[in-house]
């Protein structure tokens, strides 16, 4: 995984903040393989009780802005089911 403890603390913290206890979080995509370089950072989040997509924009414009990078949130709210929900969790490392 290529991301510093500071930068897991802050995400997790944001996501805290933003989206309430209880959410998941996995990072997935190039960031979860150490042998890639660059990329942005792909979160999937499962969150355990619907929000309006204003909160998940700005958890998204927080997390870019503190942490310097571009940030992809994939958000699974309860009730959903996609395919892309089961690899992003199956394939991710959870933060």
């Amino acid at each position: 995984m290529r991301l510093t403890r500071l930068q897991i603390e802050i995400i997790r913290d944001v996501v805290l903040r933003c989206l309430g206890e209880g959410t998941g979080l996995w990072l997935f995509g190039s960031r979860s393989d150490d042998r890639r370089r660059g990329g942005d950072v792909d979160l999937y989040l499962e969150i355990p009780s619907r929000k309006p997509l204003r909160e998940i924009l700005r958890c998204k414009s927080e997390l870019e802005e503190k942490l310097d990078l571009h940030v992809d949130l994939l958000a699974k709210a309860p009730g959903e089911d996609k395919p892309i929900f089961r690899i992003a969790r199956e394939e991710g490392v959870r933060l």
